[in-house]
This record gives structure tokens, sequence and C-alpha cells, in this order.
């Protein structure tokens, strides 16, 4: 008989934590992007919303979830931090999910950003359960306005649906597929789903310098 990983466990979260490691305007879209699509979720389905827990308070408490924004130049420091914030929680099983910005051409570093909090997962105690790599480059809060299911948004925001999916089942993004019918397939081996604009490259990063160049105009 296979035995189920704990991740694999589905868990209703109560309380889930939302923490970008560098401060990057794309890291914090991202969050903002997912959290706001768990909240529509949540209002369509009826259910309730996971209560945002707040690290940097005194008492913690208890941490159903937690979701790390990271690039992809995951370096030393930056693993620290996360060290830091998962030995903060304790060897309490809390699940741990990650959304990696990477260029479009970084699929092999990101990979190794999310080998490395896997295996900080292990080590302190705390369930990986995967997620997203968006191999968009830099720039991609230049979209916060473009339609969420338009032509530039869409593949990140499907792949974002995916990591959602999970988080609302509390278990990992690949066994969240399964659970609900949808492509396993599209999970790696590491537990990330990796999503590039469904636009050649050339015209991908000359719509996001144009609208880069916009949003700077526009501040």
């Amino acid at each position: 008989m296979e035995t189920t990983a704990r991740g694999d466990v589905p868990k209703t979260l109560q309380t889930i934590a939302y923490i970008s490691i560098t401060e990057s305007t794309d890291l914090e879209f991202l969050l903002w992007d997912l959290q706001d699509a768990i909240a529509a979720y949540a209002r369509l389905s009826g259910t309730a919303l996971p209560h945002p827990a707040d690290l940097k308070t005194n008492d913690v408490g208890a941490v159903d979830g937690i979701v790390l924004a990271v690039d992809d130049a995951f370096d030393d420091e930056a693993m620290t931090a996360v060290e830091q914030i998962l030995d903060r929680l304790g060897g309490t099983g809390t699940r741990v999910y990650a959304m990696i910005q990477a260029a479009q051409e970084g699929a092999e570093q990101a990979r190794g950003a999310a080998v490395r909090l896997h295996k900080a997962c292990e080590r302190q105690g705390q369930l990986w359960c995967g997620g997203v790599v968006i191999c968009a480059g830099s720039g991609i809060a230049a979209l916060r306005r473009s339609p969420r299911m338009g032509l530039l948004r869409r593949p990140f925001s499907e792949a974002i649906d995916k990591l959602v999916g999970a988080v609302r089942m509390g278990c990992s993004i690949e066994h969240a597929q399964l659970l609900g019918g949808g492509n396993a397939g599209s999970v790696d081996a590491d537990g990330m789903v990796r999503v590039k604009p469904a636009l050649p490259a050339p015209i991908w990063h000359a719509i996001m310098k144009h609208l880069g160049t916009r949003a700077q105009s526009d501040i």
C-alpha cells in the first residue's frame, strides 16, 4: 500500500502568512494576486477566508500555512531569512508554499531555489507543498491593471489558481490537482508548476518595457 505524504493530507488552513523574502514590487504583486484570488474563491463558494498571520508580531500563535515569495537569485542571505522564519514556527508541520519569480530562461536557477526551500522545510520539520514558478522576468507588476484572464496575465493567473486550489485544500499543489481532477502532470518533481508568457520572448519583452515606461510616467 502506498503511504500518503503528510503534505498531501488535506487540511483546512485557518491562518496563513504571506511573506516576500526580498523587497520587490513584482513579488508583492504576485502575493497580492494570490490573496485576491483566494478571497474571490472563498466568496464564490461561501467558505471562510483564512486569517492572515503576521509573523512580525511577538505572539505568532498557530500558523497553518505560509506562502514564501522569492526570486530565482536565491542567495545565502535569502536562505538564512527563510530558515529564521521556519525556525520561528517550530516543528509544527506548517504547510509551506512558494512563488518563485524567474527569468524566461531561468528554469534551472528557479529549480535550485525550489530544492533549497524543500530541504529547508525538511530540516525545520515543516511540510513542503510546492508552488509556482513565474518565468516572466522582471517588471511583471506592470500587469496589475491588465485583465486577469487577458492575453498577458492568463498563463500566470491559471498557474496561480492551481496554487489557490492547493491552499484552499491545505495540501500539496500536486495532490490538489489529483483531487480536483486537474492536470497533475504540470507539476514537476520539485512540486512546482512552471509557467511562461503566452507570447514569444521578443514581443513579451517589448510589451513589458512599454508598460514599465508607462507606469513610471504615471508616478
